[in-house]
This record gives C-alpha cells, structure tokens and sequence, in this order.
C-alpha cells in the first residue's frame, strides 16, 4: 500500500516529507531519497507478487519470498531511520510492528 500511495500522489508525498523532514539533514535529500524508496517498495511488490505466483503455479525453483522479505525489511529499515531522524517515535513504533512481521516471516519460511 505505501508505495501505492506515494506513486498516486507523488507531489503530495514530496511536500509532506519535506515538511515533516524540515528540521533534520534529510530535508535537502527529499528529492534524491524519495524515488529511492519507490524503487525499493516497487521491487518489494514485484517481487511479493513472484512469490505469490510461484507459490499456486511453481514457475520457478528461485525463492522469491525470501527475497521479498528482504526488500521488504530494506524499506522499512529505510523508514524507520527517516522516523526516528524525525524524532517522530510514534510513527516509528508503527512501522516497527511491520518490521516484526517481516521477521515473523522469514521464521515461517524456515530461514
């Protein structure tokens, strides 16, 4: 969904970090970090999607679910950091519960 909603309103999304960034070092970076991010969030769902695939169809002997989690764990990693620059610390307890699934998830693939 997040990277969703960045592409939908992009403009939107730019400002907003802008804004919540303005007292930290990142807010010069915005434009560089941002599409950054939305590279890595579109990998995140390409490759979600493969896995999910590959799981009902088996196309391919490759793990794509690992490699998903990890591309996942990245993002989230990249957001929380940006959080807690921010000193937004509840934002960053949010994505922290998200950060667990994904560990959650590597615990269920047996990794």
């Amino acid at each position: 969904m997040s990277f969703f909603e960045k592409i939908s309103d992009y403009s939107g999304t730019r400002s907003f970090m802008e804004a919540h960034f303005k007292n930290t070092f990142l807010v010069r970076k915005i434009a560089f970090l941002l599409p950054i991010l939305v590279l890595v969030e579109l990998v995140a769902v390409i490759l979600l999607l493969l896995a999910i695939l590959n799981y009902f169809f088996t196309f391919s002997s490759l793990d794509f679910s690992r490699f998903a989690l990890i591309t996942c764990a990245v993002s989230l990693m990249m957001l929380l950091f940006g959080q807690r620059v921010a000193k937004d610390y509840q934002s960053s307890a949010g994505i922290t519960i998200y950060f667990i699934l994904v560990i959650l998830g590597f615990f269920a693939l047996g990794q």
